[in-house]
């Protein structure tokens, strides 16, 4: 049997349960990355859908997967494309019978899904994404807690664990790779990051599975994980946080492998409460994608998911202001100028940013959505738009979002204005 596996946000090899069905069930195999063209369009808000920074480490993923699947004697075939269009394409092509991928329970990405099976396109997908699969929540969607400490709770009561990250088929060594010559290069000129908390011009921090997977390994054999609780809200350098939402963003490593690599630290180094609350932060990324799957595009209405109402404004001056770091706080126009030179941003930073923009700029918070969706290197439908609506009081937040009182945020974590000079 003829195959396409289509890479989408799970560039890795390993613990890749889609690929692994692939190849265990074909006897050829076409690998595709799709640029989807509508990346390069303009947004609602006069922007591309993808900035430099994104694009720069996801070519550095790229390399690595195409690397490394070359060493199974197999290539990478890369596109900039319509999706939908390309797919049809090669399987006219090719004469492909199956199409692999993960499914991506986000709205556009099933769409594609669903005209991919109006084509009669055999497609096998798999949810793979989070910590769970379908069939370990216990609880149907329609049963799904509005609230996430209810989830947790149900979570944590019925002791619901994840599976053991999965090894790559070795079937891959005997099936025979499908080489497209219309395949094209994915090359990206990666600037300095010296400033940045995630320095992904520092080969450590570099985009790939290989580079994901020994970042869990140090950060794992370090005392980082005990100290976490205490560490997670400051603003700058590479020590604070766990900084895996790079590479499960992209699928370089997944959250079942980061869970077992937690799972052996409380097991053998330590268990406390910083260890915990890594866990906590992995349920709440799952707790996102079971809301997508629940609420799907209402997600993105202007109300969010309807828990609150009222009137949604939108300042187009001050929404530039604030994308360029000209605002009249300097302690925004750090964290401002930190997105927009390094795509990334603690999660503190981004929390009090965003109630800015909403509260004290009176701008849309989708128009805020959107330009984190350009510009950050860890940009995951799910929790971007579930965050931004949190802090909007749009979403699953019951006291009605978050207004951060700015002073105060400045006077707590950056009384020293170090970051604040980092940057201005």
């Amino acid at each position: 049997m003829k195959s396409i596996y289509w890479f989408r946000n799970d560039l890795r090899l390993n613990d890749n349960l889609t690929l692994n069905d692939a190849i265990e069930s074909s006897d050829e195999l076409l690998f595709i990355y799709i640029q989807d063209t509508k990346n390069s369009k303009e947004t609602e808000w006069k922007f591309s859908r993808m900035g430099r920074h994104r694009r720069s480490f996801l070519s550095q993923g790229l390399s690595a997967l195409s690397n490394k699947l070359s060493e199974y004697g197999h290539s990478l075939n890369y596109y900039s494309d319509d999706s939908l269009d390309r797919l049809l394409k090669l399987v006219d092509k090719f004469e492909i019978d199956r199409i692999y991928c993960e499914s991506i329970d986000a709205y556009e990405e099933l769409v594609e899904e669903k005209k991919l099976r109006q084509h009669k396109i055999d497609l096998h997908t798999t949810y793979q994404s989070g910590l769970y699969l379908t069939d370990q929540i216990p609880f149907s969607l329609d049963e799904l807690p509005d609230v996430f400490t209810s989830f947790r709770k149900q979570i944590e009561l019925k002791k619901v664990k994840p599976n053991k990250p999965l090894s790559i088929n070795e079937r891959i060594n005997r099936i025979k790779s499908i080489i497209d010559e219309e395949s094209i290069t994915f090359e990206e000129k990666i600037k300095t990051y010296a400033n940045s908390s995630f320095p992904i011009s520092e080969n450590r921090f570099s985009g790939g599975e290989d580079k994901g997977f020994a970042y869990l390994e140090s950060y794992f054999s370090s005392n980082k994980p005990s100290t976490y609780k205490k560490t997670r809200n400051e603003l700058m350098g590479i020590d604070f946080s766990t900084k895996l939402s790079p590479w499960l963003a992209c699928g370089y490593v997944s959250a079942r492998q980061a869970y077992d690599f937690l799972l052996n630290y409380e097991e053998n180094i330590n268990k406390n409460e910083s260890t915990y609350w890594i866990f906590f932060e992995l349920l709440w990324r799952e707790y996102f994608r079971l809301i997508f799957k629940k609420y799907g595009k209402k997600i993105f209405h202007k109300h969010g998911l309807g828990f609150s109402e009222g009137e949604v404004d939108h300042s187009p001056e001050n929404f530039e202001l604030w994308r360029e770091g000209k605002t009249s706080s300097n302690f925004i126009n750090a964290g401002m100028k930190e997105l927009n030179e390094s795509g990334f941003l603690s999660n503190r930073m981004r929390q009090i940013v965003a109630s800015f923009l909403v509260n004290e700029l009176a701008c849309d918070w989708r128009a805020g959505a959107a330009w984190f969706e350009s510009q950050l290197i860890d940009y995951d439908v799910f929790s971007n738009q579930c965050n931004w609506a949190y802090i909007a009081g749009y979403g699953t937040d019951p006291r009605g979002g978050r207004h951060f009182n700015i002073h105060k945020q400045k006077a707590t974590y950056d009384p020293n204005n170090l970051y604040q000079e980092l940057w201005c």
